[in-house]
């Protein structure tokens, strides 16, 4: 008797768990909610005015406003794993964790924005002061690395230099 029912409870035990829901594998992150944008706004000098915005798609929208080659609209494509490696320097750097300004207590100097939006959350950094005011060199290098991928440096610079002349008005 007791071997039985010893028996049956094993079987019963072995269906449960025969039925027991079996977790999906875990999603690879999209990309397609991705979208990666640097602002670098004026100084009082020259310095160049754009955005670039990055999707995940590998979608680039450049918008150049002064002291830059090309003004207006630009587009072009890169890889989505290019894409995906500038979204994986982000966590990289802790980026999420970041203040959400470094702001120096002085005049005169651009200011870099730069904002991942992601799965519909949305995290923005200001730099204007840079390390001097506290942020992460690892900041300054995110902005050098969006703008390498993006290729902005076709529309920024004239002939390898920053363009000098006046903006039109």
């Amino acid at each position: 008797m007791f071997v039985r029912r010893f028996l049956i409870a094993l079987f019963g035990a072995a269906v449960l768990v025969a039925c027991a829901p079996v977790d999906a594998p875990a999603e690879q992150p999209t990309m397609s909610n991705v979208e990666i944008r640097l602002n670098r706004g004026v100084c009082f000098g020259f310095c160049p005015d754009y955005t670039v915005t990055i999707n995940g798609e590998g979608q680039v929208r450049y918008e150049g406003r002064r002291f830059v080659n090309v003004r207006g609209e630009r587009t072009a494509t890169i890889p989505r794993e290019d894409v995906a490696r500038l979204v994986a320097r982000f966590d990289e750097i802790g980026f999420d964790r970041l203040n959400d300004a470094y702001r120096a207590q002085v005049s005169d100097l651009p200011s870099y924005t730069v904002t991942l939006t992601r799965d519909g959350r949305t995290k923005t950094v200001v730099d204007y002061g840079g390390t001097g005011a506290g942020m992460p060199a690892s900041v300054r290098a995110l902005q050098d690395e969006i703008d390498r991928v993006a290729g902005t440096a076709q529309w920024v610079l004239r002939d390898g230099q920053p363009v000098r002349d006046r903006p039109e008005h």
